[in-house]
């Protein structure tokens, strides 16, 4: 009878120690970034869409901060949607802490570092970075871009290509090389010798 309970408590401490061990393994995993392969302006592996706490494309939860509440009973949550997926809600940008944790319920990022738990971007307070990836723009006011409205570009990524920078009067900072600099940035025009470095023949 005795190694029997001792064989259920060894089971029990190894069982919980696999969960620790599993727990801190995703607490520790990087962000896997915004992907988007078929150009539809939505994250390919993460979207809450309804603001569920619940990951679309997969149906497993995920780690988030907000809260869920739906006054109108539409299955929507009104404090926190995801359509697009880059980790930033749709609905608002501005500073909310409902949990009263100190940190901005309305970007992922469960472990308080100023990145993205999704896009792994580093924000601010001033800036979330929701003009970076998907077809929302959050800060400004969940407006669908150019590429995803009525006048479809096939050929514009979810996060636009620098020849839509200029479309509808709105600049873009595009860095698909993640160097830090605009890739419309004009230095081209250097290379192939035009301006004063052109060679005179």
């Amino acid at each position: 009878m005795k190694s029997k309970t001792l064989k259920i408590v060894v089971e029990l401490i190894i069982s919980m120690l696999s969960l620790l061990v599993f727990a801190q393994t995703a607490s520790d995993q990087k962000p896997r970034g915004f992907i988007d392969l078929n150009n539809d302006g939505i994250n390919d592996w993460f979207c809450d869409a309804n603001g569920d706490g619940i990951n679309d494309i997969d149906n497993q939860p995920y780690r988030h901060t907000f809260q869920f509440q739906d006054r109108n009973g539409d299955g929507l949550n009104d404090l926190f949607v995801d359509k697009d997926g880059d980790g930033i809600n749709d609905l608002a940008t501005g500073f909310v802490d409902l949990d009263g944790d100190g940190w901005n319920d309305n970007i992922i990022d469960c472990n308080h570092d100023w990145i993205n738990d999704i896009t792994g971007l580093r924000y601010n307070r001033r800036n979330l970075g929701g003009g970076r990836y998907g077809f929302i723009w959050e800060e400004r006011g969940g407006i669908s871009r150019g590429a995803h409205n009525a006048e479809r570009d096939e050929n514009a990524p979810g996060s636009p290509s620098p020849n839509m920078q200029q479309r509808r009067g709105v600049d873009q900072f595009i860095d698909t090389d993640g160097d830090g600099i605009n890739d419309n940035r004009g230095f081209d025009r250097h290379r192939q010798g035009s301006g004063r470095n052109r060679r005179k023949g």
